[in-house]
């Protein structure tokens, strides 16, 4: 097909299903490159996920046509037809939306609460714990909402309390410290009796967090309720899944933070608001969120460069490199592993870098760079282990260890 401009040849790929049916949704990515003569390619260009209803996908201004006509660029064969072009189009279908399924850790808080009690019960000398942890299970019945009331049975037990907006919340020093390292940090040096305010968020949104920390899950009424914020965090928003995204990266429920980011990525993701959210994601390792804040500028540039909030990107000399890089190299990270040994990490997507650092059992939640990081070093550290077993490269291992840490967690700023 030839653009409305007559020196430019566009390519489109087209779903027949899709083109066909009315009710037929398919969702895929794909990539279109020319082939030269010497088997290199030429003019690649790349298309994140997008649903195909009724519509073609890709670009009216694919590559001029006096550079296709150019002998020097080696575009055409020289065959019985005058000349052929090769396109190589590589494309990853996927069934509807609900494939594109975000890493996101298990929660395996009541695996904690469990060998904190057999922990709690491996001497004689000290069975209390072991009822308090009876007592903190009450405190997650999903029809239990009597948090302070004094008719609860487990309120005794917690000697943590926070004022959220007016709201009196209670909870459990030991449990917040392994689950929500961040807002235990909050409790420290503080007794029963201190009240300590939490602010910028909800109280049903700080209480979700709470009930996660305890095991609990996220009701899924929540992702559809609107927040009676209007901004959060520095962004535009309505829906409770920002609200919760900031609320879990403040206190450090990573578990939450990330199943929140897959939810905004979803939803969120707009014109209007892809600046403030690419500065969010930047500034807050919300690593997936960025990269798909990204993926959308790629496709909506001219847009997003005309709202008033793009202003803000400019200011930051750093995010305007990241995205000029990305429009020039016309990036696409991949969302699948190439083999059990690999370790082409800067091609992978966040998703995958995330799942491979929670098979290791490495922390997941960072910035691009940090996932990177830490799977290196553990890669390092893997080879180091192999080469002591004949009692060599002992302080190399000691090294990579000592930069990994006792959970695999790269130094967080």
């Amino acid at each position: 097909a030839t653009s409305a401009k007559d020196d430019m040849v566009s390519l489109y790929l087209r779903c027949k299903s899709a083109a066909d049916q009315s009710n037929i949704s398919v969702y895929a990515e794909f990539s279109l490159a020319l082939v030269r003569n010497d088997g290199q390619w030429d003019s690649h260009m790349s298309c994140p996920c997008v649903p195909f209803n009724r519509k073609r996908k890709g670009w009216p201004n694919f590559i001029s046509r006096s550079r296709i006509l150019d002998r020097g660029c080696q575009l055409l064969n020289n065959d019985c037809y005058g000349g052929t072009l090769t396109v190589l189009v590589k494309v990853q279908l996927f069934q509807d939306a609900r494939t594109l399924e975000c890493y996101i850790p298990r929660n395996d808080m009541n695996c904690k609460l469990l060998r904190l009690l057999e922990e709690a019960n491996s001497t004689d000398q000290d069975n209390r714990q072991n009822n308090n942890n009876n007592s903190n299970h009450n405190n997650y019945n999903p029809n239990h909402n009597k948090y302070g009331d004094d008719s609860s049975n487990t309120k005794n037990t917690a000697d943590v309390q926070f004022n959220v907006e007016g709201t009196t919340l209670y909870a459990h020093s030991l449990i917040l410290k392994m689950s929500a390292l961040t807002l235990a940090s909050l409790c420290e040096d503080t007794d029963r009796d201190t009240t300590i305010p939490i602010t910028g968020v909800s109280p049903h949104i700080f209480l979700c967090l709470l009930r996660y920390a305890y095991g609990d899950n996220i009701p899924e009424e929540l992702w559809t309720m609107n927040t009676s914020r209007t901004s959060v965090g520095g962004v535009s928003c309505t829906s409770s899944a920002m609200e919760l995204l900031d609320a879990a990266n403040r206190f450090g429920v990573v578990g939450v933070k990330l199943l929140a980011e897959s939810k905004v990525v979803q939803s969120d993701i707009a014109v209007d608001t892809a600046s403030d959210l690419l500065l969010y994601a930047d500034s807050n390792d919300c690593a997936l969120l960025k990269e798909k804040v990204v993926d959308f500028f790629l496709l909506h540039a001219e847009q997003i460069r005309k709202t008033p909030e793009f202003q803000k990107v400019k200011e930051s000399n750093t995010i305007l490199d990241e995205l000029m890089e990305a429009l020039l190299s016309k990036r696409v990270y991949r969302m699948f592993p190439l083999g059990e040994n690999d370790v082409d990490y800067s091609s992978m997507g966040v998703n995958l870098l995330r799942k491979k650092l929670g098979e290791r059992g490495l922390d997941v939640d960072g910035s691009r760079e940090m996932l990177i990081h830490r799977l290196t070093l553990e890669d390092q550290a893997a080879r180091s282990r192999d080469t002591t077993d004949d009692g060599s490269n002992v302080a190399s291992l000691a090294q990579a260890y000592s930069l990994l840490g006792n959970n695999g967690n790269v130094g967080r700023l």
